[in-house]
């Protein structure tokens, strides 16, 4: 192992790993989910499964996670763990710059550190073409990040100016309720109010629509039930208070695909909004990037994968690009 890339969520670890092998370099990853909200006393445990051997450098956003005061204390918290998943402290912490900053200098500086992971694939991308934006569509969230002149160029830094300008949209393939995109669905019988309670989420709108598998479910159901076509039919039946018995496959099905047009739509206008120029490439990752790339489409952008930005480190490491791209700063590699 050359260098590793932590990203550490409020839901998801993900690891890249950027590797020497007889054929070249490349790119591995892994994610695992993890809710810290629900323990975040184990969090060390976790850590340390991501195989904390080697360089190793860290970006996060899980100090955003209500179980923590205040940012300050939820930046030190996790940094502390990765400290002791590690052993030591000799890892560094991208900031809101662009900077790798030691474990000591972070902690005196939270604020500059916590939720810095938009910057490390927006960097790469930045060394790669002259201008356009990073849009990654998260598993809760989308970062667009435009670029120019060989680096990251946002109008924000702090998620509050990120989400002012555009720049974060609280929206993602897994998690967002989809009451949160549509006050009301198209039924047989006529226009139906959706219902705001914790009853389903994107995912499984996604998983009905064959845009997901299963093992990319990867977060809590909001019923505590399983991840199968049935059993996300009966959450997402529920936005309407209805079982599928009552109004059928193909209705839940035409409710998932509107609400995908809603997400598109919401992360189009912010493209649009955000974009360098009315043709800047989209360079699109993360676990949803399908989203991305067709909301690239509707804002008339060009979309590129970010994989092809670097060739020859191997298939879908994208789906990580935050840690996938730290691993790669970190080697001075990127």
């Amino acid at each position: 192992m050359i260098a590793s890339g932590w990203d550490i969520g409020g839901v998801h670890l993900k690891q890249a790993r950027l590797l020497a092998t007889p054929e070249g370099r490349r790119l591995d990853w892994r994610l695992r989910p993890f809710e810290i909200w629900r323990e975040p006393g184990r969090l060390a445990v976790e850590l340390a499964r991501l195989e904390p051997a080697g360089p190793l450098a860290v970006t996060l956003t899980a100090e955003l996670s209500d179980v923590f005061p205040d940012r300050g204390a939820g930046v030190r918290a996790v940094l502390d763990a990765v400290t002791t998943a590690r052993g030591r402290d000799d890892f560094a912490v991208l900031d809101v710059e662009g900077r790798l900053l030691s474990c000591a200098a972070a902690r005196e500086t939270p604020h500059a550190v916590a939720s810095a992971n938009w910057v490390a694939p927006a960097t790469v991308a930045a060394r790669r073409l002259p201008e356009g934006l990073v849009v990654d569509v998260g598993s809760t969230t989308t970062d667009i990040v435009p670029f120019r002149g060989g680096r990251p160029a946002p109008a924000g830094r702090t998620d509050r100016e990120r989400l002012a300008t555009g720049e974060l949209v609280y929206t993602g393939v897994l998690r967002t309720p989809p009451a949160a995109l549509a006050e009301t669905v198209s039924l047989p019988g006529g226009p139906c109010r959706t219902i705001p309670e914790h009853f389903t989420q994107m995912a499984d709108a996604y998983l009905l629509l064959g845009r997901l598998r299963e093992e990319e479910y990867t977060v809590a159901t909001p019923d505590g039930r399983g991840r199968s076509r049935s059993e996300c039919a009966a959450r997402l039946g529920r936005l309407v208070g209805a079982d599928p018995g009552e109004i059928g496959d193909e209705a839940l099905v035409v409710i998932a695909r509107f609400l995908m047009e809603r997400q598109v739509d919401r992360i189009a206008a912010a493209l649009r909004a955000v974009a360098p120029a009315p043709r800047s490439p989209a360079v699109v990752c993360g676990a949803g990037r399908f989203v991305a790339e067709a909301a690239a489409r509707r804002a008339g952008l060009p979309a590129v994968p970010i994989e092809e930005l670097l060739p020859g480190y191997g298939p879908g490491w994208g789906t990580a690009a935050p840690a996938a791209a730290l691993a790669l700063l970190a080697a001075g590699a990127a």
